[in-house]
């Protein structure tokens, strides 16, 4: 009997890869082959990178923003690890999940790639929970200089006025906003967050200060008062925006040509009094990874014109890297080319340390002001 069941054992085991639909070995020529289709369209910078890297049982762990975010990262990242023997793990979620988790797994992280925004990647690289970028990934000197600043920046928008054409004669500039006509038809971005601390920052800037002189820029907010939709969905803002509910809102510049797309009655406007605020998406390699080669990898892949002109084409969300080439359309409605020397700049350190009393401030002076 024993003989029997080994003999059972045996076969069984022969027949195995049969059954998981052949052997999960490739050979050399397959693998060539998934290489070359995987790194179609990539630049001769980062071929020249990948070349000969090798991470088979190798397994890379990425937090990110899902959606449209999550399928570029799939079409364009993954394919030329994956073909190079890596598996690639992603934490899809919010940016505060994953901001929080790399800080508690300092000393033994289980994240290589953490992607945030602008700002926070700045306090994860001064409290020494993420690398500081560096020219080892060759596209780095490729990055604008702004998207070099304690990470790697992978995408760049503008904090500007989405709006219904039907309430205004021509785009409107920040100034606009606080005509008599449109008290109380102004929506407001969700506090504390970076939009609605870049709109608390542009409305000192309306009354003549900056995020450094907030007293100005409460002042100034209240006068919009009362606030008829702090908006958390954009489903809803614009939706009420074209209907007429609401005739604008500081909204970023990718999300509203999206929208526009669906055929509602919205506009953009890049406001030219005050400038559009800078906003950007990084990405961060994590300290004391476990997987140092594969992160770099990922992160040359991640900034490289293929990958960033797919954000732009995607979601109009603009190039970080130099080299990309933009035309018609995307490159109207991105960040890209001399647009990007028009951004502003907000001290957002400061902004953050300041965050806690400006949003209790912000609810009682603001939220529940009633506009009298």
């Amino acid at each position: 009997m024993k003989k029997f069941f080994l003999v059972l054992m045996m076969v069984l085991l022969a027949l195995s890869p049969l059954f998981a639909g052949g052997s999960s070995e490739v050979s050399e020529e397959e693998r060539a082959a998934m290489i070359a289709k995987a790194d179609e369209g990539l630049d001769e910078e980062t071929l020249a990178f990948l070349d000969g890297k090798d991470f088979t049982g190798q397994t890379l762990v990425v937090g990110v923003w899902g959606g449209v975010i999550e399928d570029i990262l799939r079409e364009y990242v993954i394919p030329p690890l994956e073909a190079r023997g890596a598996t690639i793990e992603l934490l899809l979620g919010g940016t505060g999940d994953r901001f929080s988790k790399i800080y508690m797994e300092k000393d033994n992280p289980t994240m290589d790639i953490c992607y945030l925004n602008m700002y926070e990647c700045q306090m994860s690289m001064r409290d020494g929970i993420t690398e500081e970028p560096s020219a080892k990934i060759p596209a780095y000197d490729d990055l604008y200089p702004w998207a070099q600043i304690a990470s790697y920046g992978v995408s760049v928008m503008g904090l500007g006025i989405a709006y219904n054409p039907d309430y205004f004669d021509a785009p409107p500039n920040w100034n606009d906003l606080w005509k008599p006509e449109y008290k109380g038809k102004i929506a407001f971005p969700n506090y504390p967050g970076s939009e609605g601390d870049a709109f608390l920052a542009i409305a000192a800037r309306v009354a003549g200060t900056d995020e450094h002189d907030m007293d100005k820029g409460f002042e100034k907010l209240r006068e919009l008062c009362p606030v008829p939709l702090v908006y958390t969905n954009l489903d809803e803002l614009f939706m009420l925006m074209d209907k007429g509910d609401i005739v604008a809102a500081p909204v970023i510049s990718g999300y509203a040509w999206t929208y526009i797309d669906r055929g509602m009655n919205i506009a953009f406007s890049w406001p030219t009094d005050i400038g559009c605020v800078k906003t950007m998406d990084t990405m961060t390699i994590v300290k004391n990874n476990k997987h140092p080669e594969l992160s770099d990898a990922w992160a040359q892949l991640a900034i490289c014109p293929r990958t960033q002109k797919a954000y732009a084409e995607r979601i109009y969300f603009g190039p970080t890297n130099s080299e990309v080439v933009l035309e018609g359309e995307v490159a109207d409605r991105v960040v890209y080319g001399e647009r990007v020397d028009q951004l502003v700049d907000l001290d957002w350190m400061y902004i953050i340390e300041n965050r806690a009393d400006w949003t209790h401030r912000y609810n009682q002076d603001i939220l529940e002001y009633d506009g009298n």
